[in-house]
């Protein structure tokens, strides 16, 4: 009881800690805005705090568009009225207003392209690419996939022209996202590996958790499930490391699926539950949308058709409210399949060519091979044996061009190639890093080397000094003992003359004692 007392306590300092740090932005802003004198700054105030209110006050939010939209047209700032307009956009978007959304940033890409710039170019690049992106994604939640392609490539070649790798990265993976709902899984796969790349070289870890998680759903359509949910695991890791709820949603209902696939439907329907819970919790419709349609399924798959409808029809009433094109056509599929499993034959006929049309409109070739396999079924089931053969042909053909073993080749083609490049470049680092450790070391050793010869060098320099001492103190001995011999020879030689003389006098005196003593005798 006290450790839930505990966490109770702490959620509730983190809460009051962001309230805080929040309420701390507010006031500094508003400071800013009642002591600023230029209005161009005051239209970039108003539009911050828009941002600050945009989830929590939508009366207040507004009340600051509004303002700054005011102020903006008043001073003729062109920049602060485009910013304005994408923030009316992203008002419009929260609240599923796809049609006042996408006016918005047309609107926005209009100024953008009008601005002169300080250099005497027309158009602001930035601003261009980034209404370029958020009008793609209008487009695609729409399902005009086509019109979303051509923002995305137009928001990529202008990334590209400014050095942006970041929003190349985000190109990428949204030009990946259509290629999917298009069924081009190959060329799909291609782009999230490519944006992927780029993420991961530059740390982004929102990004890569959004990489790893498209890349699961490619594999997840393939039937792919292993790779499928180590791709969705390694998103939601990333996604609980960085407090990314919407993205932890995410994960989940990408992880119920694959529990759905396989068969596990308890463990479906918790892990749909718990999306389903965040995103209420951040008034995320769309997402709530998409998981009151999982659980449907999974209710479909547990024969409970009752519970499968309750939930596919919220789902529908949601996606109609926000406009999202594929969902209805996911919606119409679900129910007209359900009906045609409770042989409602003319109910779901209904639904299943709603569908059809639908998904023609959005060219989804995914949802056009499922469609035509349920109205195979029915056709089938009542007897209309023409209608149940063309509509398998269709279903053979979107099922070919959008599975054949070629693209299966492709796709494994494509994830070795990523895993090949990614493995190069570790090897490539740690080749470089085992290099310079060795460079190092030869370094080092080469250091202690010339440290040994600059110490021989000295040795032998002190022998040569010593050896040079020694040589002239025996030259000085030499010399010396030299000069002693001849003086020893010299007082050797005096000393036999004076020896000779003695003898000579003591002779001469013998001779004389000798005549002295003759004498005598005489």
């Amino acid at each position: 009881m006290k450790k839930h007392f505990l966490f109770l306590h702490f959620s509730l300092l983190i809460l009051q800690s962001t309230s805080f740090s929040q309420n701390a932005r507010i006031d500094s802003l508003l400071a800013v805005l009642k002591t600023s004198n230029e209005d161009s700054t005051k239209v970039k105030i108003l539009n911050n705090l828009f941002l600050e209110f945009e989830f929590a006050d939508d009366k207040k939010a507004k009340e600051y568009l509004n303002n700054a939209f005011a102020l903006a047209q008043k001073i003729d700032y062109k920049k602060g009225l485009a910013i304005t307009f994408i923030d009316l956009g992203f008002f419009a978007e929260d609240k599923g207003n796809y049609p006042d959304a996408l006016k918005n940033y047309l609107a926005a890409l209009k100024i953008f392209k009008s601005i002169r710039q300080p250099n005497g170019i027309i158009g602001d690049k930035d601003g261009i690419a980034s209404a370029h992106n958020n009008i793609g994604n209008i487009y695609r939640f729409q399902g005009n996939f086509q019109d979303a392609l051509k923002n995305y490539l137009a928001c990529m070649q202008m990334y590209k022209a400014l050095g942006n790798k970041d929003g190349i990265a985000c190109s990428y993976n949204n030009i990946g996202i259509i290629f999917k709902e298009r069924g081009n899984f190959v060329e799909a796969l291609k782009n999230y590996f490519a944006s992927l790349k780029m993420r991961d070289a530059m740390g982004d870890q929102y990004g890569m958790a959004a990489s790893y998680n498209n890349i699961g759903n490619i594999y997840t359509n393939q039937g792919n499930y292993h790779d499928a949910l180590n791709n969705y695991l390694e998103a939601l890791k990333i996604r609980e490391a960085i407090g990314d709820k919407k993205g932890i949603a995410t994960s989940y209902t990408c992880i119920g699926n694959i529990n759905y696939a396989q068969g596990n439907f308890t463990d479906a329907l918790k892990t749909h539950l718990a999306a389903l819970k965040i995103y209420d919790a951040i008034g995320d419709k769309s997402g709530i949308a998409f998981s009151y349609n999982e659980i449907g399924m999974v209710y479909d798959a547990k024969g409970n058709a009752t519970e499968a409808l309750k939930n596919y029809f919220i789902s529908l009433k949601i996606r109609e409210a926000i406009g999202d094109k594929s969902g209805i056509a996911i919606s119409y599929f679900n129910i007209g399949d359900e009906f045609r499993k409770q042989k409602k034959y003319k109910e779901s006929k209904g639904y299943l060519i709603k569908a059809k049309a639908l998904s023609e409109e959005i060219s989804n070739k995914v949802y056009l091979k499922i469609i035509s396999l349920s109205l195979t079924k029915m056709d089938s089931a009542q007897g209309n044996f023409k209608g149940a053969y063309e509509n398998h042909k269709k279903y053979i053909q979107y099922r070919d061009s959008i599975d054949n073993e070629e693209t299966r080749k492709k796709t494994i083609q494509t994830q070795m190639t990523y895993d090949f490049e990614k493995k190069e470049a570790v090897t490539h680092a740690e080749n470089k890093k085992e290099l310079e450790k060795q460079q190092a070391i030869a370094g080092e050793k080469s250091r202690k080397q010339r440290i040994i010869i600059l110490f021989v060098v000295c040795g032998l320099l002190l022998v040569l000094v010593f050896a040079g001492l020694i040589f002239r103190s025996l030259r000085i001995t030499k010399k010396q003992k030299e000069v002693i011999e001849i003086q020893k020879k010299k007082v050797e030689v005096q000393n036999e003359e004076i020896t000779k003389q003695k003898l000579l006098v003591e002779e001469k005196n013998h001779e004389i004692s000798s005549s002295i003593s003759y004498a005598k005798r005489i």
